[in-house]
């Protein structure tokens, strides 16, 4: 593992670009406690884990990163790099570390395409990375995705729980790739089905904060099957990164084509994976997790709800991930 750690702030920052570059990638992640810097310089729109990055950065709490890469496919995360700069400039409290945006745009056009993959070069000049540890790190990486991937099918078929398929898969994140995968096999094995695991739910709507929501439709008897949630049921994506192109265009294509992010356009290609995942049938219901800060699931919930009242699928909408006695009534409302 390198002595640099660059930190990552979502899953469309090219991995294998840093990790080629000598880099450990970690993901920058909540943690208890105030933020006073935040609650200072951002309004209140802000999600929790992203005022927690902006304060301890700010603070100088996180001294051991080297770098911080900011993609643009989210409004928070772009605002976060603009905000974290402008203190920078203002020279407002310790130093911080060297930032870098990924100025990838996620709408689906031929001139998002040229610009995306032309940033993408840009980046691997910017890191001075050697193309023969571009290939490395895209094979060390893509053997995690399928170990992510063999997690979740363990789960659709049985095996594991939700909130304990998450905490595996939160490792792909924050270890190093190789040794994450060379875990995950070994903590896979001998595993049996889980007895009686009630209704089959799928999570739909804002990111997660961690496995709260999961571990509360488990205590009202459900289990969670799948998220519309890049640190869960999309974490591997579809696809593998290419190792038949050139590695600039495949790294880019798996980031533009197969990742999940805010603003993906059109709306068809937000909803593709949950329309497969509903068509895969085995599913009792969808959780719609929408907190009162959301400000772009919200827009999606009319097209999505209006699909599943078609398919004849029942849905309810929780605004936060604790347990209540309306989330309880869902998921008992759902046993078969």
């Amino acid at each position: 593992m390198s002595d640099r750690i660059a930190g990552i702030t979502s899953n469309t920052v090219p991995w294998e670009i840093l990790r080629a570059a000598g880099y450990t990638p970690v993901l920058l992640e909540d943690e208890p406690g105030p933020t006073p810097h935040a609650d200072r310089w951002m309004e209140d729109v802000f999600d929790r884990r992203i005022r927690v990055i902006f304060d301890r950065v700010c603070a100088g709490a996180w001294d051991r990163l080297d770098k911080i890469v900011i993609p643009r496919t989210s409004e928070q995360e772009h605002k976060l790099y603009l905000y974290l700069r402008e203190i920078s400039r203002k020279q407002e409290g310790p130093a911080l570390p060297d930032l870098y945006l990924y100025n990838l745009l996620h709408t689906r056009t031929p001139e998002s395409h040229n610009y995306g993959l032309e940033r993408t070069r840009q980046m691997i000049r910017h890191f001075e990375v050697p193309e023969g540890a571009l290939h490395d790190a895209i094979a060390e990486s893509n053997r995690a995705r399928r170990c992510v991937r063999a997690i979740l099918q363990k789960r659709r078929d049985g095996f594991l729980k939700g909130s304990v398929a998450l905490g595996l898969i939160r490792g792909f994140y924050i270890e190093d790739r190789t040794c994450f995968a060379e875990r995950v096999c070994q903590d896979l094995e001998g595993l049996r089905p889980i007895p009686a695991s009630g209704p089959r739910i799928v999570i739909q709507g804002a990111p997660l904060e961690g496995a709260t929501l999961h571990r509360a439709v488990e205590e009202s008897g459900g289990y969670v099957v799948a998220e519309d949630d890049w640190r869960g049921s999309r974490a591997a994506g579809d696809h593998d990164v290419r190792m038949d192109l050139e590695p600039a265009i495949a790294i880019f294509e798996k980031y533009f084509y197969d990742e999940i992010s805010p603003r993906i356009q059109p709306s068809s290609e937000r909803d593709a994976w949950f329309h497969r995942e509903l068509e895969r049938g085995g599913i009792d219901g969808v959780l719609f997790y929408i907190p009162l800060q959301d400000d772009f699931a919200g827009w999606d919930y009319p097209r999505q709800s209006r699909w599943l009242e078609k398919l004849g699928v029942a849905h309810a909408v929780v605004r936060d991930g604790r347990n209540s006695s309306a989330l309880d009534a869902f998921v008992r409302s759902l046993r078969r």
